[in-house]
C-alpha cells in the first residue's frame, strides 16, 4: 500500500518525470511485488470487480504477470520481485480501523437481489482490491515457472529493496515501487513502465523535496509518518474528512515547518484530546523508528538494521519480537508463509469477515473447529525454537467478537512433532514406489496411494537415523505430505491408512491422473468431517439457491454445486460475467479458509522437519529451495464460479418438460455457453466438476461401509447422485 496523499500530491503536482525504457537495457531491475500487483489489477479497465462476488483469484493475474515479464525481457531489463513479509507492530487493537469493504459488498449485493446488475457491479468496482497476499503464493510459482527471481523480505520489502540497491555487490540496479522507498537514502524511484509506449516514469527525490517548499529529508520522513503509513494511523490533526490527498499533505508539511520536525508537531499537541486518546506519541516514535531502522535480510543470511549508526537496542519494541534467522530463510524462500509467523510475533491471529458477510453460524462453528488444525501449525513452529516462544499465548479474535480473545493451545503433550517424526523415508525406498506408480514427482496423491500397500506402508516407519539424513527435496517433500496426513487422519501412527484414508485412496485411484484431484478431494472430505459440505443451506437469506424443482431436488442441486465449487472455472483473463450466487460464495468461505489453513499446517510441518535437523539443510542450493516453496500444495483457493455454473445447468434443466432427455440437456449445454461468455470452456469445466462428484461420491461410500459417516450424511450424497446420473 502506498501513502495515498503524497501520491495524491505527486500527481496533483506533476512530478513524474519521462525516460525512454532503452536507459534501462541491461540493468536488474528490483520491483515491489504489493505495488506491482496493485498497480496491475486495480485500474479501471484492469479490475475485476466481480472478484468480491466470486472469490479466488483474478482471471487477469497470470496474463497481466507474463505480459510484464515479457516485456522486461523485450528491453533488456532482469527483473527481481521482493514480496513484504512478516507485519510490524501496530499499537492498536484488532479491528480499531472500520472496514468499509463489507458494507459495500453488502449495498453491492442488495443491487444485485432488485435486479440492480450494473448498479451491483459500480459498487463492487468501488471496493478496495483484494490483499496481495491472498494472491502472493500463486504469483510466486508463476515467477518461478517463468524464471524470474524473487525474494520475501523479513518485513517490509521498500527497505529490502533499498538494501538490494545500496549494497556494495548492487544486486539490483534500481527499483520500481511506491513512493515510501523514498524515505531512505534513495535519491529516485520508478513508479510506472509503459512497455508500448517505450518509456518509463520516474520521480526524484530531489525535487520532491524542493516541492513541499524545501523540506529535508529527515522531515520527509516526518511528513509520511503525520499522513499514515499502513502499519501506522495519521496524525488526529491531520486525520479529518476535509483534509484529504494534497490538502493533508500541505498540513503536514506546515505543522513541520512550524514546528522543525514532525516529533516537535506531535509534542506540540500533546495535550490536545484526541492526540492523548489516541496514544499518537507512542505511534508517532514506533513508525518513525520502525522506517529508519528497518529490519533486512543481508546476503550473509543476518538480520540487521539498514541503518546500524545509532541503532536502538529495543528494536523490537516496534519491529516485532525476533525469529531465529532460519526461519527468516525459509520465509524469504517462500517456504513458509507470513501469516502464522505473524500469529507467532504480535499473539493476535485476527480472523476477518469473510467476502459473504459470515453471517452464518455454521461458519462460525467452523472457524471454532479450526482451532485443532491451528494448534497443530504453531505446535510444530514453537516446538524447535525457544522457550520464549514455546511459551507464548496465542489468540484468535473473531471479526464478531471484537472484545473477545480465543487462546489457541499449543503446548502439546506429546507434541505434534514427536507424534509425527517417524516419516524418514529415504529415497532408496522411494524411488521404487515412484516408478512403480509411473510418478515422475512427489505430490499429494502420490502419498496417498502409496500407503495403499501395505508392505510399502510398513516400510516406512523410519525413526531417524543420525549421520543419515533426508537430502533432496523429493524426500523432504514426500515426507511432509505423509507427516501432513497422519495430522489430518488420512493415516494412523503406524503409518497405515485410516477409514478416511482409505476413502481417499479410492477416491483417487476412480479419477483421472489428468484430473489432478488430490488437493479438491482432501478439501472435500475434511469439508465433509466439519460438517461443512451438506445440502442444507446455511444462509436462506442469501440469493443464488435453486429455485426450480422439489425441495429435495433444490437440495441435490446445492450439494453437487458445492462439490464442484472446489474447482475453479477456466475463464478469460478479464472480469467475469454471468450470474452470480451469494449463497455459494458463502460456501467458498469455507472452501478457501480450509485452504489457507491447510497450508499452514504443510509450511509448519516442513518447517517442523527441516528445524529438527531431520534433513540436511546443506544439500539444497538457493534454486532447490525456491522450487521447494512453489511445490507445495494448496497455493490458493478456487472461485465459485463453476459451482454457479453446475447450480445454472442442473437448476435451468430442472425446468424443462423433459430434463432427462437428450435433447434439453444439449440445449442447456448451449445455454450455458451463453451465459458464461468468457468462460474458455464452460461445458468441459461443467464435465470436470461431474467427474469430481464421482469421486466425491465413491469416497463416500466407502466411509460409510466403513462406518466414518452416519447412513443420514451419505444418503444425501448418494440420494443425489441416482438423480443427477440421468441429467449430465
Amino acid at each position: 500500500m502506498t501513502i495515498k496523499a503524497l501520491e495524491n500530491f505527486i500527481h496533483d503536482r506533476k512530478q513524474a518525470r519521462g525516460l525512454p525504457l532503452t536507459i534501462l537495457k541491461d540493468t536488474v531491475l528490483g520491483i515491489d511485488a504489493e505495488y506491482f500487483f496493485l498497480q496491475q489489477l486495480s485500474p479501471p479497465g484492469k479490475k475485476e470487480p466481480l472478484l468480491h462476488a466470486l472469490g479466488g483469484l483474478p482471471f487477469s493475474l497470470k496474463s497481466c504477470l507474463e505480459a510484464f515479464l515479457h516485456g522486461l525481457k523485450g528491453a533488456g531489463i532482469k527483473p527481481v520481485f521482493v514480496f513484504k513479509g512478516i507485519q510490524l507492530y501496530r499499537n492498536e487493537r484488532p479491528f480499531a480501523r472500520p472496514d468499509l469493504r463489507q458494507q459495500k459488498r453488502a449495498e453491492a449485493w442488495e443491487a444485485y437481489d432488485k435486479a440492480k446488475g450494473e448498479t451491483a457491479v459500480n459498487i463492487f468496482n468501488e471496493i478496495e482490491p483484494i490483499p496481495v497476499s491472498e494472491v502472493s503464493r500463486y504469483a510466486m510459482k508463476l515467477l518461478n515457472e517463468n524464471g524470474a527471481d524473487y525474494v520475501v523480505a523479513p518485513y517490509s520489502s521498500w527497505a529490502q529493496l533499498v538494501y538490494l540497491l545500496k549494497h556494495e555487490k548492487k544486486f539490483i540496479d534500481a527499483i520500481y515501487g511506491p513512493t515510501e522507498v523514498l524515505l531512505y537514502d534513495v535519491e529516485r524511484v520508478i513508479t510506472s513502465i509503459d512497455f508500448a509506449g517505450g518509456g518509463f516514469l520516474w520521480i526524484s527525490k530531489r525535487n520532491l523535496l524542493a516541492e513541499l517548499g524545501g523540506l529535508g529529508s529527515e522531515q520527509l520522513l516526518d511528513l509520511a509518518v503525520l499522513c499514515g503509513l499502513e502499519f501506522s494511523s495519521p496524525f488526529p490533526l491531520i486525520d479529518q474528512p476535509h483534509l484529504t490527498g494534497t490538502m493533508a499533505v500541505r498540513s503536514a508539511r506546515d505543522l513541520i515547518r512550524n514546528f522543525v520536525s514532525g516529533y516537535g508537531a506531535v509534542m506540540a499537541y500533546a495535550e490536545n484530546p484526541f492526540v492523548k486518546e489516541s496514544n499518537y506519541i507512542d505511534t508517532y516514535r514506533r513508525a518513525y523508528c520502525a522506517i529508519k531502522y528497518h529490519i533486512v535480510y543481508t546476503d550473509k543470511g543476518f538480520l540487521e538494521p539498514i541503518i546500524t549508526e545509532h541503532a536502538p537496542n529495543d528494536i523490537h519494541e516496534f519491529i516485532t519480537q525476533r525469529l531465529p534467522p532460519e526461519l527468516y530463510f525459509y520465509l524469504t524462500k517462500g517456504i513458509m508463509g507470513p501469516e502464522i509467523l505473524n500469529a507467532l510475533t504480535s499473539g493476535e491471529l485476527i480472523e476477518s469477515v469473510p467476502l459473504d458477510g459470515g453471517e452464518s453460524l455454521e461458519y462460525r462453528r467452523f472457524l471454532s473447529d479450526l482451532e485443532s488444525m491451528r494448534s497443530q501449525s504453531l505446535s510444530l513452529l514453537t516446538q524447535p525454537l525457544h522457550r520464549f516462544y514455546q511459551a507464548k499465548r496465542v489468540y484468535v479474535v473473531y471479526w464478531y467478537e471484537r472484545n473477545n480473545e480465543h487462546e489457541i493451545p499449543h503446548r502439546l503433550t506429546p507434541t505434534t512433532y514427536e507424534t509425527v517424526n517417524s516419516w524418514n523415508v529415504h529415497s532408496r525406498v522411494l524411488d521404487p514406489k515412484l516408478m512403480e506408480l509411473n510418478q515422475k514427482e512427489v505430490n499429494l496423491e502420490f502419498a496417498v496411494v502409496s500407503l495403499d500397500d501395505e508392505k510399502f506402508a510398513a516400510s516406512t516407519v523410519t525413526p531417524k537415523t543420525p549421520g543419515e539424513l533426508l537430502e533432496t527435496s523429493k524426500e523432504i517433500l514426500a515426507n511432509t505430505y505423509w507427516r501432513f496426513l497422519q495430522l489430518r487422519s488420512f493415516v494412523t501412527p503406524q503409518h497405515t491408512l485410516t477409514p478416511w484414508g482409505k476413502a481417499l485412496v479410492t477416491a483417487l485411484k476412480a479419477s483421472r491422473t489428468e484430473d489432478l484431484f488430490a488437493e479438491p478431494l482432501i478439501a472435500a472430505l475434511e469439508l465433509i468431517r466439519f460438517k461443512a459440505l451438506t445440502a442444507k443451506s446455511y444462509t436462506p437469506s442469501y440469493t443464488g439457491l435453486p429455485i426450480r424443482g422439489t425441495d429435495v431436488e433444490k437440495a441435490h442441486i446445492l450439494l453437487i454445486a458445492r462439490v464442484a465449487s472446489l474447482l475453479p472455472i477456466n475463464h478469460m483473463p478479464i472480469g467475469f460475467s454471468g450470474p452470480l450466487s451469494r449463497n455459494l460464495l458463502s460456501f467458498n468461505s469455507f472452501v478457501a479458509k480450509y485452504t489457507q489453513i491447510a497450508r499452514t499446517l504443510i509450511e509448519s510441518t516442513i518447517f517442523s522437519l527441516l528445524a529438527n535437523s531431520d534433513a540436511d539443510r546443506l544439500a539444497e542450493d538457493n534454486a532447490g529451495w525456491a522450487k521447494l516453496g512453489v511445490s507445495l500444495p494448496f497455493t490458493s483457493g478456487p472461485n465459485s464460479g463453476l459451482g454457479i455454473a453446475m447450480k445454472t445447468y442442473l437448476d435451468e434443466l430442472c425446468g424443462k418438460p423433459e430434463p432427462t432427455s437428450d435433447v434439453e440437456r444439449v440445449k442447456m449445454k448451449t445455454e450455458l455457453k451463453k451465459l458464461f461468455a468468457h468462460a474458455l470452456d464452460v461445458v468441459g469445466d461443467v464435465e470436470r466438476g461431474f467427474r469430481l462428484w464421482d469421486t466425491v461420491v465413491q469416497a463416500v461410500k466407502l466411509a460409510a461401509k466403513e462406518g466414518t459417516m452416519t447412513n443420514t450424511e451419505a444418503t444425501a450424497f448418494i440420494d443425489a447422485d441416482a438423480w443427477v446420473q440421468q441429467r449430465r
